[in-house]
């Protein structure tokens, strides 16, 4: 059974959630693929692919470190699947590098509860955050992770608040340089940012509509359990478990404010997804209901490959 197996984290899962993840990344990258194919976007693509894997690898191994989950494989088969039923996500490199670095700052914040380097790791998380923002401006958002991690696990220093200032600025720096090397221009971080808009025209139709409305609804029912979860747990665990509830609700605004909104802005709301679900399935009793609805996220990604765009 599907539940049994994924219970599990053996070699062969992660291997075989791997294999899923790159058929669809494939088929969605090449098969589909407009104009002719040269060795730059051959090579563009099977950099983006090792980059969409390593996301995979990124999360299991924040949630196996932190206690955020147990082991298990739960995690990465709703990442894998959450993100191949919505394909923008597949074709969007802008996304899947700016989400690298979100998970990257990410592990950095939830490895704060353990007191160890605690003023460089805070510096790595604001850090990568400062990266992503040149991917994606809007992951920027995520900037109120560090302070919520200096908030739960050392807000006594005042230095430490000054960090994610001085780690932006060693961003805007670094990029500054590099643009006057380059392209012999500044750098003006404003010029990345768009007006919000609240056009939700694209998730009207079948292909995001279906898969994302499963994707709240699997969210919301999930949340109930989360909850239990973190009421149970011991007092570092539960900051993490906060962490992540965090993150999740930053991914909604992020969401929200998005200019150019296309799907693919609905990996930074799965990715704390995968977690709050996987702590769902590791909860004893609906054994019958937690199989079908393993099964059923599996066909869902054939049903939503045969609807047409």
């Amino acid at each position: 059974m599907l539940t049994s197996f994924l219970k599990k984290s053996k070699p062969i899962n992660f291997v075989l959630v791997g294999l899923f993840m790159s058929f669809f990344f494939l088929t969605a990258n090449l098969f589909y693929a407009e104009g002719s194919f040269s060795l730059s976007f051959i090579i563009a693509k099977i950099g983006l692919l090792l980059v969409y894997l390593f996301l995979m690898v990124l999360i299991n191994f924040i949630v196996k470190r932190n206690d955020v989950t147990k082991k298990n494989t739960f995690t990465i088969f709703l990442f894998a699947v959450f993100t191949v039923i919505f394909s923008p996500i597949l074709k969007t490199e802008e996304i899947i590098i700016a989400s690298l670095f979100i998970l990257l700052a990410l592990r950095r914040v939830v490895s704060l509860r353990s007191g160890l380097q605690f003023k460089r790791k805070l510096f790595d998380a604001s850090f990568w955050i400062g990266i992503a923002f040149l991917f994606y401006p809007e992951s920027l958002l995520f900037i109120l992770l560090p302070f919520l991690g200096i908030l739960f696990y050392a807000n006594q220093d005042f230095k430490n608040w000054l960090i994610p200032f001085f780690a932006l600025f060693s961003v805007f720096i670094l990029k500054t340089c590099l643009n006057l090397l380059v392209f012999n221009q500044y750098f003006y971080p404003l010029s990345y940012f768009n007006y919000p808009t609240l056009d939700f025209s694209v998730y009207r139709k079948l292909p995001i509509l279906i898969p994302l409305s499963f994707l709240l609804t699997f969210t919301i029912w999930s949340l109930f359990s989360y909850f239990k979860t973190i009421q149970k747990v011991n007092r570092k665990t539960k900051y993490s478990l906060y962490l992540i509830m965090i993150t999740w609700l930053i991914s909604i605004f992020l969401v929200l404010l998005t200019p150019h909104k296309n799907g693919a802005e609905l990996l930074f709301f799965i990715l704390p997804v995968c977690v709050i679900g996987a702590n769902y399935f590791e909860q004893k009793g609906e054994k019958y209901f937690k199989e079908f609805l393993l099964v059923f996220l599996l066909l869902l990604t054939i049903i939503i490959a045969l609807i047409p765009s």
